[in-house]
């Protein structure tokens, strides 16, 4: 890239562009020389006139070149941060003033927006990116479409990477206005720039900015809109009410604009969060009241009335027979899924109000001539079923759904497939840090978030921002928000002090101590990695009720290529010592492969035969990931012997990972809130017999307790099922 000839240079500068997306520990070296030559043609000045473009030199060469060490990350040496520094900041000042001509202007515009990016992706100087972001302002604001498109397009991407939107927000009005411009590209492209600027302060302005939109936006346009409203609303809800109102009102401004994926969304957030679900059932119904309900709207409130409408039975209007004729009202126009649902809400509503079970028998025996064979089937079967009067079976199929295990939300993904569904290693789609971490963690075969049905209470963060009610991955230290990653504080690193890459070793490896910092943080957090090496990572996510639990593994590879013959066995590890066992000869934590395969068989493959109880071998595709899921019974006291088995080959290498799993009695107890008097009273009963519980008092190593130390050690406890 050094070489005189700047044809010659041009063409080695595609070459390494090429390579280093394959290659790029063996192409670092190239790096300086790109920097090197950058300060040459900018700042030296140093290029022949053959190569001068209208009055730009070497136009080509700076494009590649600025593109080329956005692959690499930003160098250390000083004397090289101030090269390339000072050619970024040479290209921004060149771009100030406007030349009248229109080819000087867009060969200055090609290399301005490729150096903006550089500087975005090294981030090397704040006040750099700040004269950036002015440039980029004038730009949105421009009356050129072309300009405008490419200023759009750029400063989503400075807000994709860099938490620095006090500049960016002087230029909202411009945004907003961009969604109406007469261009659907540009409508598009402001479209993702609200997305990528939306935060926890203006969450509720931009979502609700969208909300209103939305009727008159392209319908070309209007399918994205909804599925990233949807998803900035759970990412930064921090009131139950206001996620529902939002929710409802997006599916039904929306309407068939809107895919399944966001009002299957609601549905598992309110299945997910007690709290939220006695308000949910009650603007369900009051949606079902109204003249007016679109059908996927109806979809929604149907399966809420159905699981919860017990909840709000007791209200005025709200009575059984009233939820009973809101649904009726409203079946007579739904589509033929709605009313299959609606159905289904009528078997339910028999179930939880035996008072009216003539007036559902009544209603369902209308559709058992019906025409469509799915409805005639469900309305035959739930018939008879009612019709019996037998309680006991009716409780048993028309039980309580519980919440969906845990899972990476279905609205990420499908957003994370359409943008990200590239192999160059430097796109970026959009959607702020968030989506940006989620699409490299999946690059890297690293999780990219399971959907997380608990609620938690908010938690104020290092910048004093609330955190989302739906977690959709690690809560705690280190967790995630909506599928972004939260940095920990500096008590809660110090506490957890996580692994990076564990060493490669081939054959059979005890990883007991190299999963040691991550078991640990596993025993009161729910979600998390167990392992991490340079060919797979182990991640777990447990859900506990007592005295039965569900452990799900998930085996991601990190590798380019195959892994081969994966078994995944868990067990009681010798290594662990001999399990416990009752009074009776039982062991006293049983542990199987679930037979029904957790009930996620659309995103994931539930590795093993339930029916034999045996592990079954398998592949996993490059950057991908399988899932073993497996049932835990508590029979009685039991010490951790549980271990994890893990076999497979990858890229000629046979291995074996052996560790232990996460799982202690504490897991299977229910806390107990008692007064402090009456816990001193049954202290002193126990007396001073041997058997008598025993105390330690331990202070923290982390010096002096603060606030975050406290939120830390609460949440330890809430893990653990111990009460405060």
């Amino acid at each position: 890239m050094l070489h005189s000839d700047l044809g010659v240079a041009t063409s080695v500068a595609s070459l390494v562009t090429t390579l280093v997306q394959q290659c790029d520990d063996e192409t670092i070296e190239a790096r300086k020389f790109a920097i090197q030559r950058l300060h040459h043609i900018i700042i030296d000045r140093e290029f022949t006139h053959d190569h001068v473009y209208y009055r730009v030199p070497a136009p080509w060469l700076q494009i590649k070149l600025f593109r080329l060490l956005q692959y690499f990350p930003a160098p250390s040496e000083p004397h090289l941060q101030d090269m390339i520094t000072g050619a970024i900041r040479g290209t921004i000042l060149a771009a100030q003033e406007v030349p009248p001509d229109v080819q000087q202007v867009n060969a200055q515009n090609a290399i301005l927006f490729e150096a903006i990016n550089l500087a975005i992706h090294l981030d090397l100087d704040r006040k750099l990116l700040s004269e950036a972001a002015q440039l980029l302002g004038r730009f949105v604001s421009s009356r050129e479409t072309n300009v405008r498109y490419l200023g759009l397009e750029t400063m989503s991407h400075l807000a994709a990477y860099v938490d620095y939107n006090t500049e960016l927000k002087k230029y909202h009005p411009v945004i907003v206005q961009s969604l109406r411009d007469r261009d659907v590209s540009v409508r598009r492209r402001a479209l993702d720039l609200m997305y990528s600027m939306c935060s926890i302060s203006n969450a509720k302005g931009t979502v609700m900015e969208l909300l209103r939109h939305m009727p008159s936006a392209d319908p070309a346009l209007r399918e994205e809109m909804a599925l990233k409203i949807a998803i900035l609303t759970e990412r930064y809800a921090t009131e139950y009410s206001w996620y529902v109102d939002v929710m409802m009102r997006l599916i039904a401004t929306a309407g068939s604009h809107m895919g399944d994926e966001v009002w299957y969304r609601v549905v598992q957030v309110v299945l997910g969060n007690e709290d939220l679900q006695a308000y949910a059932v009650s603007v369900a119904l009051q949606t079902l009241k109204a003249p007016v309900c679109h059908d996927n709207a109806f979809k929604v409130c149907a399966y809420i009335l159905g699981e919860f409408g017990h909840l709000i039975a007791n209200n005025e209007g709200c009575s059984p027979l009233e939820q009973l004729t809101a649904l009726q009202n409203k079946m007579k126009t739904g589509s033929l899924v709605s009313r299959a649902v609606a159905l289904t809400t009528v078997g339910k509503l028999a179930n939880l109000f035996p008072e009216i079970k003539p007036q559902c028998l009544r209603l369902l025996d209308q559709y058992r001539s019906a025409l469509d064979s799915e409805l005639q089937q469900r309305a035959c079967e739930y018939h008879a079923l009612i019709a019996r009067d037998n309680d006991e079976l009716l409780q048993t199929v028309f039980e309580e759904i519980p919440p969906f295990p845990e899972r990476q939300s279905a609205l990420m993904s499908r957003l994370l497939k359409r943008e990200a569904d590239t192999e160059d290693r430097r796109t970026w789609v959009h959607g702020g840090k968030v989506a940006n971490r989620e699409r490299r963690n999946m690059l890297t075969g690293e999780k990219a978030g399971g959907g997380k049905g608990g609620a938690r209470p908010a938690f104020q963060n290092n910048d004093g921002a609330t955190d989302s009610l739906f977690s959709t991955d690690d809560e705690g230290a280190g967790g995630t928000r909506g599928g972004e990653q939260r940095l920990p504080t500096n008590a809660e690193a110090d506490l957890l002090q996580l692994h990076d890459d564990e060493p490669l070793v081939e054959g059979v490896v005890d990883a007991t101590l190299a999963c040691q910092p991550h078991y640990d943080r596993l025993l009161w957090n729910r979600s998390g990695i167990l392992y991490n090496d340079t060919d797979i990572q182990i991640g777990l996510t447990a859900i506990y009720k007592p005295p039965t639990g569900r452990v799900a593994i998930y085996i991601g590879n990190k590798t380019p290529h195959p892994i081969t013959e994966l078994l995944v066995t868990a067990d009681h590890e010798p290594l662990q010592g001999a399990p416990t066992k009752t009074a009776d000869g039982e062991l006293a934590i049983n542990i199987a492969l679930a037979k029904d395969g957790g009930g996620d068989a659309d995103s994931q493959q539930n590795v093993g035969n339930a029916a034999s109880g045996l592990p079954a071998p398998m592949t996993i595709a490059p950057l991908s990931q399988v899932r073993v899921i497996y049932d835990l019974c508590c029979l009685g006291l039991f010490t951790p012997t549980l271990g994890l088995r893990v076999d497979f080959n990858a890229d000629g290498r046979r291995r074996q990972l052996s560790m232990p799993l996460p799982v202690v009695l504490l897991h299977f107890i229910e806390p107990v809130s008692i007064s402090a008097p009456d816990f001193f009273h049954r202290w002193r009963q126990l007396g001073i017999h041997e058997s008598r519980e025993s105390q330690m008092v331990f202070r923290t190593d982390q010096g002096d307790v603060n606030d975050a130390v406290i939120e830390w050690s609460h949440r330890v406890l809430d893990g653990l099922n111990l009460a405060k």
